[in-house]
């Protein structure tokens, strides 16, 4: 047996044939000279591997390592056969202003339709109890808010926010000369100061959003991203987040429309409450409750890559909704193939397909890769006549990744924001820059569709957010005139200063 084992090794490591082997054991020995047809080196078979493992298999295996995640899931190179367009990816309704709103005529109108009679109201009552409780401490009488005082409020912080003076004092916008004389015309710089010290928040953000979402049906596709609303007074929810140019704020988490700046719903972060397990997967958890009213529409929902995953995408696909996305380098569910590497040249692409799953590595520049998930789209559609060839699923998430950006740069071209340490203020400031923005979008929107079906050539669809403010405020301050005492202004020459101001 021992002289046996040495000859069975000897064996092996020659590489005899069956039938050579069979011979020498009949023999009683091991053959020492070989014929030159059956004599094979190691060097010329390109698949031998010792242990009976080809070489062919050895990068099989390889191959299948590279495209396989840690989390056991395989990504081919080979696109899925797509036929007929998936049910995922059909829109269900027309986008554009709710059905049935057909009295809005004018800005006010629409502005009307997201600032409601309710939220008036509720302002004006919870205004009114803070303003007995602070006026009863300092041994004072308070005289109690009307709606035509809270209007014209309203009013004049629009007004201040169009002529971007929004980091201007009251006092200086009241008592200064070389500012608009529609302040100190409309009120008191005292009685402006009172209406400003406001209180609640909560129920009337409720029913902003409840506006926002009945008011119009979005588009095929929707953004989800979050805002930072500059603030750097006392709160228990404050955020810091270096990359923003305020730094420190409060963080609203908001679903636009991707292709028109439209807010359709919003969450404050809060943080952790006391007592409260820490949070795991909150941005899936926030993408889901912010897109629940889309399940089978068959809309498509563009995040970045603090949302962005796996399970959130095939969660969403049961949903008939699709996602583009972008994935940060430390998930799981991406290949080593994926990964980025200095070996890969610039501008490549490489693609992964995982059922209705499609990922893409696109290397920007050398030793840095970009990598987004989409289940919109499945084939490997590159862009080979530009520089840098980048696929159609990176064209489509860089035209669509824009919608709460947009809205958040638009609303702050002419915020109505006032410096205060009061973070309800902020954001009843931040509310009411949404509400102007959601019924510009509409009132144009409506406008338009009015004269496609109706044929009217005098109505100037062609406006923008200042001319909205001009008409919104011409509109409050006309109302409030007959109830207020206007010191040097009467209505006619309110008129005729809002058209000289902006030159109508």
């Amino acid at each position: 047996p021992f002289h046996l084992c040495y000859f069975i090794q000897g064996v092996m490591a020659a590489r005899y044939t069956r039938e050579m082997v069979l011979q020498m054991l009949d023999d009683g020995g091991p053959v020492t000279e070989l014929d030159s047809e059956s004599e094979i080196s190691d060097d010329e078979d390109p698949d031998y591997c010792p242990g009976g493992i080809s070489q062919s298999d050895v990068e099989d295996s390889s191959c299948e390592s590279s495209e396989m995640s840690r989390k056991g899931s395989y990504w081919s190179e080979l696109s899925p056969n797509q036929g007929r367009t998936p049910s995922r990816n059909i829109l269900r309704s027309q986008s554009g202003p709710a059905p049935g709103l057909t009295t809005t005529v004018s800005p006010k109108d629409a502005w009307e339709l997201f600032i409601t009679d309710n939220i008036i109201q509720e302002v004006i009552t919870c205004t009114n109890l803070e303003g007995w409780r602070g006026a009863t401490a300092r041994g004072r009488e308070w005289k109690n808010v009307n709606k035509d005082e809270l209007m014209a409020f309203i009013g004049l912080t629009l007004l201040a926010g169009s002529e971007k003076n929004w980091d201007v004092s009251v006092c200086e916008l009241f008592g200064s000369p070389f500012y608009n004389p529609m302040y100190k015309a409309t009120m008191s710089v005292g009685r402006f100061e009172d209406i400003y010290h406001m209180a609640a928040f909560r129920y009337i953000w409720d029913l902003f959003l409840v506006n926002c979402r009945q008011r119009f049906i979005p588009s095929d596709c929707v953004t989800v991203d979050e805002q930072l609303v500059p603030f750097r007074g006392r709160c228990k929810f404050l955020q810091y987040m270096p990359k923003k140019p305020a730094k420190y704020g409060l963080k609203i988490f908001w679903v636009c429309d991707a292709r028109i700046t439209y807010a359709i719903d919003g969450i404050i972060y809060t943080g952790r409450q006391p007592g409260e397990d820490i949070q795991k997967n909150l941005g899936e958890k926030i993408v889901m409750q912010l897109c629940s009213r889309f399940r089978n529409t068959g809309r498509n929902i563009t995040m970045d890559n603090f949302f962005t995953s796996v399970p959130l995408a095939q969660h969403l696909l049961e949903k008939d909704l699709t996602i583009v996305g972008t994935l940060r380098q430390n998930k799981p569910d991406i290949p080593p193939l994926m990964k980025a590497s200095k070996s890969m040249e610039v501008h490549s692409t490489e693609f992964g397909f995982n059922g209705n799953l499609t990922m893409v590595s696109y290397v920007r520049k050398k030793g840095k890769a970009v990598v987004l998930l989409s289940t919109m789209h499945h084939d490997k559609v590159v862009d080979e006549s530009s520089r840098k060839k980048k696929t159609e699923v990176i064209t489509f998430y860089n035209k669509s990744k824009g919608g709460v950006d947009t809205t958040d740069q638009m609303v702050g071209t002419y915020t109505c924001k006032r410096q205060t340490q009061r973070w309800p203020m902020v954001l009843w400031y931040n509310m009411l820059d949404i509400a102007t923005l959601n019924a510009y979008t509409f009132f144009t929107a409506h406008s338009t569709n009015r004269d496609d079906t109706h044929k009217h050539t005098h109505t100037n669809v062609n406006v923008n957010k200042l001319s909205l403010f001009q008409l919104l405020l011409l509109k409050m301050l006309e109302k409030c005139s007959e109830c207020l005492k206007i010191k040097n202004l009467n209505k006619l020459n309110m008129k005729s200063f809002l058209c000289v101001q902006y030159k109508t």
